[in-house]
């Protein structure tokens, strides 16, 4: 009962991460483009990689509250919240930056919406039938950023280490993704 326990607050914290970083990234950016504020911040002394940094730190800072507040409100003034910072901030950079590429990369704050929803849930839903599925299927979803999240939160709340395989992948996610944004910045100036 007690893995239980970990995997519903690992996906609690998880929703917290999507919900944030998808949802309040994507249709904002696409809203401030649609309103012509982000090209008012380019043509500022700031570049672009300053404004999506400065954008993406604000919304990552109510992640990681949204987060905290999650697990405090399940387990109480635990230390082992200490040990989930790292991973909780390395999931809510992925995610931040899956909003920031949304918000980019879709046209209207319509379709962002629903873009952002559609991403959202996907990646939400998939943790929560993962481990029902047999287990060769793990292979495979073990390339998606919510299962790796959810695993190595599992893995640091039951008191073992990190698993390295799965933060290798969301390091690699990080990476990837922020890779992109970088293209999107150049196709942008």
């Amino acid at each position: 009962m007690a893995g239980v326990e970990f995997l519903l607050l690992s996906i609690w914290i998880l929703f917290a991460q999507v919900m944030v970083g998808i949802m309040l990234t994507g249709p904002n950016l696409i809203e401030e483009r649609e309103g012509k504020t982000i090209d008012a911040l380019l043509c500022s002394p700031l570049n672009f990689a300053q404004i999506v940094i400065g954008k993406g730190v604000v919304i990552l800072l109510f992640s990681m509250l949204s987060q905290i507040l999650v697990f405090l409100i399940n387990k109480g003034f635990d230390s082992t919240i200490l040990t989930l910072l790292l991973p909780m901030l390395i999931g809510g950079i992925v995610f931040v930056e899956i909003g920031i590429i949304i918000g980019f990369k879709i046209s209207s704050s319509k379709n962002g919406s629903a873009v952002s929803s559609v991403i959202m849930v996907s990646l939400f839903l998939i943790v929560s039938v993962y481990k029902v599925l047999p287990d060769w299927t793990y292979k495979f979803f073990i390339a998606i950023p919510s299962i790796q999240v959810t695993e190595i939160l599992n893995s640091v709340m039951q008191g073992n280490s990190i698993i390295s395989l799965e933060t290798f992948l969301l390091l690699a996610w990080m990476l990837g993704l922020g890779l992109w944004i970088g293209k999107i910045g150049k196709n942008i100036n």
